[in-house]
């Protein structure tokens, strides 16, 4: 990642830094306080789109670590951080992860692909 991420205490940066280097390839960054990562994730249809954030809701249930989501018409914003111990985990790398596979079993698309709001849309 461009800038230095905040590890959570008690995490080993070592080990989790090719993992963050690999999600950057992929479109993942970091959050303003550099204690998260987020990604935009585009497609062609809204019920797509609400079928990720399922995926996701469903899987972070499971594992007991939640993202902030925001659904907008043909895409969707995902930000991972973990609250306590504040900072970046390997549940966020892991979650984020999880996103790409999600992403692809929904036809995700590039920016500039997905729905767009316009007439008859």
């Amino acid at each position: 990642m461009t800038s230095e991420p905040q590890f959570a205490e008690g995490i080993n940066a070592e080990q989790l830094r090719p993992l963050l280097n690999e999600l950057q390839g992929q479109g993942w960054g970091l959050d303003e306080e550099r204690i998260g990562i987020k990604k935009t994730f585009y497609f062609r249809s809204y019920f797509k789109a609400v079928s990720f954030v399922n995926a996701i809701a469903s899987q972070s249930s499971t594992k007991k670590h939640h993202a902030t989501m925001t659904i907008r018409f043909g895409s969707v914003d995902v930000h991972w951080t973990t609250h306590y111990p504040r900072g970046l985990t390997d549940k966020d790398v892991s979650m984020a992860q999880f996103c790409e596979q999600a992403a692809e079993l929904m036809g995700a698309v590039q920016e500039g692909q997905g729905l767009k709001c316009g007439p008859g849309a």
